[in-house]
């Protein structure tokens, strides 16, 4: 049977009707674009194709009524759940990687400054000149 022909065929024992295996199929594309693994051996690689043959070979299980609007919810906690953890563990790394880079720079400008390079004598002394509070003389 070549899947992408029309018409798909079925069995009405899996499906009720074919807006329920659409609804299923796209369902199960996603999760196998999020990475679950595919249920049957197939020639297809497309992730609709794939999922659409596991409906097909009546390979999918689908929940009706609150099952399945407490299924979503799950569903849509863990998404949410798993996007802030690697959205943490993303801002960690760049912390670390921040952090590399100010001791890289902290090493090299302290091994310039103990070969001799670094700040002028006398740009030191002008900006100390500069620092130095003014005295009021007048009384």
């Amino acid at each position: 049977m070549d899947i992408i022909k029309l018409p798909i065929e079925y069995s009405d024992d899996a499906f009720d009707s074919r807006f329920r295996l659409v609804l299923v199929t796209a369902q199960r594309a996603r999760q196998l674009t999020e990475g679950s693994p595919v249920l049957v051996k197939s020639k297809y690689v497309k992730n609709i194709t794939l999922a659409l043959d596991e409906a097909v070979e009546n390979k999918l299980k689908y929940l009706t009524g609150e099952e399945a609007k407490r299924a979503r919810d799950y569903e849509y906690r863990m998404r949410r759940e798993r996007m802030a953890r690697e959205s943490m563990e993303e801002a960690a790394a760049a912390s670390l990687e921040k952090m590399e880079e100010i001791k890289e720079a902290y090493k090299a400008e302290t091994a310039a400054l103990a070969a001799g390079e670094g700040v002028d004598s006398d740009e030191f002394a002008e900006e100390e000149a500069l620092e130095e509070p003014e005295e009021d003389y007048e009384e």
